[in-house]
């Protein structure tokens, strides 16, 4: 086992600040609030390589820059003086980093593994900044991994990507003498509070919120209609997960993605809105997205909580598989647009809906593409005939991820040249076997419309 020591390391900002919380920073407080008391649900992990040559000191000092340049890792979070949500942004501090030095034969990544277990069993407490812990990993006497734990509320998962690559960028400076590269314009949190409030934000707002009143509109009450009319008690488990690692996914999505136009989001997206349209018998799929909000210049390089779940309603209704998939493509590109809105206004919405209708609308259900390189084109296509031998080398098993929805799919692709797909449903809507042949059955669509005529018209809920 590693030997761990715990340091605490100062940090210095420019100023601290009280502002009002954020669109993302409310949303996502609410989904936390309704987790509670398991605050540590919404955390995120993230880690990166070291350059060589780079000693301890040495990151801990960047880790130190970073915490002072990006006003998100020491914030604070706790109602105002009004009951609003307020973030309370922290000048000076410290941070807590755990360094792990391997013993012979350790894999440094294991070392990290069984930190991010530990970290999730110790909730921050968010209205005490900083909401961020790290850790190095130290082999033969030098960092080769470093990590962050943040809460949610301080930054998304984009955010954790962008941050250790300024790591590495600044480490490799630091150890070769050069001068550090200047950070990408970015905008604080505080700030992005004040757009809210601005004209503009105000109209980017009243846009998102007339579109969650359409959406509202086209959703179906649920996607699991069984599930509305079950008075039982659910059985345990009341949530099962498993996990697929497909090759044969990875290599399909590219190539139906360059015949139909499309991403290869909305190719996987479409193939998942079919399977589950299907189940449910309905002519459409609503699905929540999760959307990025990093249209703007100054935020994309930003860190800190920008994402938000918008609902997408995707129309099943016709005989060509390419033409719904644009249909889809359409609808994510105008969701993502409408990324964001005032959480509370959404939630007016839906009660107003409901009324209207008479019952209850569900959207829990989920769609999460989180790949960093997803659109990145390598190489000629995979013929049909290798990504169907591909299907031999696909694993399903079980999996740890807990999500309070009826329906939750993360896709990811942290293994180069294999599709990961991880599903979360209710056990009353997919018993655990069902969850293992729904991923099989979209790694299956997928490699049978690959196999399809390009000019495809075969109907979307032909038999998987």
């Amino acid at each position: 086992m590693a030997e761990i020591v715990r340091r605490r390391t100062p940090f210095n900002g420019q100023r601290s600040a009280t502002a009002p919380a954020t669109c993302a920073q409310r949303h996502m407080w609410n989904l936390i609030q309704r987790q509670l008391p398991d605050a540590s649900f919404y955390d995120v992990t993230h880690w990166a390589r070291l350059p060589p040559h780079a000693a301890v000191p040495d990151v801990l000092t960047v880790m130190g820059e970073l915490m002072g340049r990006y006003e998100s890792l020491r914030t604070a979070f706790g109602p105002g003086p009004d009951g609003t949500l307020t973030q309370r942004v922290l000048r000076s501090g410290s941070f807590e980093t755990e360094i792990a030095a391997t013993v012979p034969g350790e894999d440094p990544r294991d070392v990290l593994r069984a930190w991010r277990r530990s970290m999730r069993q110790t909730a921050f407490d968010l209205a005490t900044a900083p909401l961020f812990r790290a850790m190095v990993v130290v082999t033969d006497g030098a960092p080769v991994l470093a990590a962050f734990h943040v809460s949610h509320l301080a930054a998304d998962l984009m955010s954790l990507r962008h941050l250790a690559a300024e790591l590495a960028r600044l480490l490799d400076a630091r150890t070769t003498g050069r001068p550090a590269p200047p950070p990408a314009a970015f905008r604080q949190p505080v700030e992005q509070a004040e757009y809210e409030r601005s004209p503009r934000g105000q109209a980017l707002l009243a846009r998102s919120r007339a579109y969650w009143r359409d959406q509202l509109a086209a959703a179906p009450a649920t996607m699991f209609p069984s599930l509305a009319s079950d008075t039982t008690e659910p059985s345990a488990p009341d949530r099962y997960s498993a996990v697929m690692d497909s090759r044969a996914a990875s290599l399909a999505l590219p190539v139906l993605a360059e015949r139909w136009r499309v991403s290869t989001s909305a190719v996987l997206l479409t193939a998942v809105a079919t399977l589950l349209g299907r189940r449910a018998g309905l002519p459409v799929c609503t699905l929540r997205l999760l959307a990025a909000n990093r249209f703007a210049p100054e935020l994309r390089g930003a860190v800190a909580n920008l994402h938000q779940e918008v609902p997408v309603t995707i129309d099943l209704t016709g005989d060509s598989v390419p033409t719904i998939a644009r249909r889809a493509f359409a609808a994510c590109t105008t969701a993502y647009a409408n990324g964001l809105y005032d959480p509370d206004h959404a939630e007016e919405l839906l009660r107003a809906a409901e009324r209207e209708r008479g019952t209850g609308i569900s959207l829990s259900c989920c769609f999460n593409d989180i790949r960093a390189t997803h659109e990145t084109r390598g190489g000629p296509p995979a013929p049909a005939h290798a990504v169907r031998a591909a299907l031999a080398d696909t694993v399903v098993a079980r999996h740890a991820f807990a999500e309070g929805e009826d329906f939750f799919l993360v896709v990811d692709d942290e293994e180069p040249g294999r599709l990961r797909l991880v599903l979360n449903a209710d056990t009353r809507a997919f018993a655990p076997p069902e969850v293992h042949t729904f991923l099989h059955d979209v790694e299956r669509l997928l490699v049978e419309l690959i196999e399809d005529a390009p000019q495809q018209t075969r109907m979307a809920g032909r038999s998987a």
